[in-house]
């Protein structure tokens, strides 16, 4: 029979929890918290990176994130917040009475951006302004006179495809700023809630002969956003590697990232300075590792070739099933690789395939050597 002499000692900030079998295990209510906002901090990380703006708190962060301004002031944050998110009730010359009901309530918006800053310690405030925040008449005479700019942004999501294939691609999508991922991935989702795919993800080595028709409407939703879009691939013939998959993986990453921000740059369509960050399948086979070398690699390349005028912010490798970016990406690169692999008799992949590369326009047929890998093709629109 057990005595308190078995049993043992609590802290004052600690309680019992149940494990396995009869025993009872000491948890530390601060560490279970700590455990808690490191998880939340990672979902919104993954949020922003994915595009996925379904909670109010990953829309607050976009915001903040966007908008630097938002971070010192509640009513920059909820005039930028009703202007992005609800259009349809928000009118900058002034809003109907009917309308204060369908927006989001400021109170709602200041606990949420009060979580991201003081909790996560994301889009932190200024010094001053975390020691005492601005009176709120201040706040809002200043939001009202200015229109606070964005950030200049540019989201690369990107999957790679025939690592046991006769040619190893990376493919891409290029969104050239920060309102277009909300807004194309907006698109896709209400066209995707009432289609064959709404409890589907697309990925082209799930699609079936009755798809067709379902994607041809999809290509028409990433037609008619279209402005801000850019689709680019890399390949190399795996006969030609002096290197491990993976190796080659990263190179491939890395050598469509520094190509094609030379290509947009040159050709007009960013302008700089520009954050650029890039969102992969964390199914693939790249690493935190991997990643981290990526990131170091490809900035020394942007400092060489632009200096601070052009900057990586992050990699980051997140679920597809919440990204329809990084989905995108997986269509692009598996009609690639089904025109570039695929030997055997044509069936209704070659067609989706055929139907992809064709209603996006992208060109198969651009070839730049680059000695690293002996033989790359980077395929672009």
């Amino acid at each position: 029979m057990s005595t308190s002499e078995d049993l043992p000692e609590v802290g004052e900030n600690q309680v019992l929890a149940p494990v396995e079998g009869e025993q009872e295990a000491v948890v530390d209510p601060a560490e279970k918290k700590a455990q808690r906002v490191s998880k939340e901090k990672r979902e919104l990380i993954d949020s922003l990176a994915s595009g996925d703006f379904t909670t109010q708190r990953a829309r607050v962060a976009y915001i903040l994130n966007m908008y630097p301004s938002a971070r010192n002031s509640d009513i920059v944050l909820a005039l930028k917040y009703w202007a992005e998110f609800q259009p349809a009730f928000f009118n900058p010359e002034g809003i109907k009475p009917e309308h204060l009901f369908e927006l989001e309530h400021v109170p709602l918006l200041v606990r949420a951006r009060a979580k991201i800053q003081n909790e996560y310690e994301l889009f932190q405030a200024d010094g001053k302004v975390r020691r005492r925040r601005r009176g709120l008449e201040g706040e809002m005479r200043e939001a009202v006179l200015e229109d606070a700019a964005p950030r200049q942004t540019l989201q690369v999501f990107a999957d790679e495809t025939g690592k046991t294939e006769a040619h190893l691609i990376v493919g891409a999508v290029w969104v050239l700023n920060g309102r277009a991922v909300f807004d194309v991935t907006q698109a896709i989702n209400t066209w995707k809630a009432s289609s064959t795919f709404a409890k589907r993800e697309l990925h082209f080595a799930r699609f079936g002969k009755g798809d067709i028709d379902a994607i041809a409407d999809y290509l028409t939703v990433i037609e008619a956003n279209r402005e801000y879009l850019s689709f680019k691939l890399i390949a190399v013939r795996r006969e030609n590697l002096r290197r491990s998959i993976e190796d080659a993986v990263q190179r491939l990453h890395e050598f469509m990232l520094l190509k094609g921000l030379e290509h947009e740059v040159s050709s007009g369509r960013v302008g700089l300075p520009r954050d650029v960050t890039v969102t992969l399948d964390e199914e693939q086979s790249l690493d935190q590792i991997a990643l981290e070398g990526m990131k170091q690699r490809i900035h020394v390349g942007l400092q060489n070739r632009h200096g601070d005028t052009l900057t990586l912010e992050s990699i980051v490798a997140v679920s597809s099933k919440n990204s329809a970016l990084v989905q995108l990406a997986d269509v692009v690169a598996g009609s690639a690789n089904r025109r570039l692999n695929f030997t055997g008799a044509r069936n209704h992949k070659d067609e989706i395939a055929d139907l992809v590369i064709g209603r996006l326009g992208i060109e198969l047929d651009s070839d730049e050597r680059d000695a690293d890998l002996d033989a790359t093709v980077m395929f672009r629109i």
